[in-house]
């Protein structure tokens, strides 16, 4: 295992004058020798909004993360396989197939036949799933909006496009 040695490695922060001393002070582990890079960054606000989701999630309805996943990538479309929402949520089949189970135990999602795959049912949301992801849609949209609020709208244009083009470089291998 390769070790980062302290007393050599400069925080690249400190190396590319970037220093941001406010932040290192209010974000814990926000600076972390070796790993000082924004996509590591990411992962730690990405834990974060993990942690505030199922918060709000336990407060406001009986669904666990992986199932508001599953019902928020249906809701807005007529239906797709565990594939397919798998692929839109960026997360493996597993985790969609079991999270679907239990919204279709619960009255939330109903599986039909795929003529065209018949190994492959498509998920739909029942009008009661829907009825819950309309009450849950503007508690999650008003959590993500707030945090971003105070940024001007450029800056948050700036932030989606940066964001966009990891994505794209993720996404590829995400698919491998």
């Amino acid at each position: 295992m390769t070790s980062v040695r302290q007393e050599t490695a400069a925080p690249a922060q400190e190396q590319s004058g970037h220093r941001d001393p406010e932040a290192e002070e209010t974000l814990r582990g926000w600076t972390y020798t070796g790993l000082d890079f924004p996509t590591f960054r990411l992962t730690l606000l990405a834990k974060a909004i993990d942690r505030v989701t199922l918060r709000m999630l336990a407060d406001h309805c009986d669904l666990t993360f992986a199932e508001w996943r599953v019902l928020s990538r249906l809701a807005p479309i007529d239906g797709a396989t565990v594939r397919q929402v798998a692929q839109m949520a960026w997360v493996d089949r597993a985790e969609v197939s079991r999270a679907a189970s239990t919204l279709e135990d619960r009255g939330l999602v109903t599986r039909r036949d795929n003529p065209a795959d018949r190994r492959a049912p498509i998920l739909f949301v029942t009008p009661k799933g829907q009825a819950e992801y309309e009450r849950l849609l503007p508690i999650r949209a008003g959590f993500h909006r707030g945090l971003t609020e105070d940024m001007p709208a450029e800056d948050r244009e700036t932030l989606d496009r940066l964001l966009a083009q990891i994505g794209k470089k993720l996404g590829k291998l995400v698919e491998k």
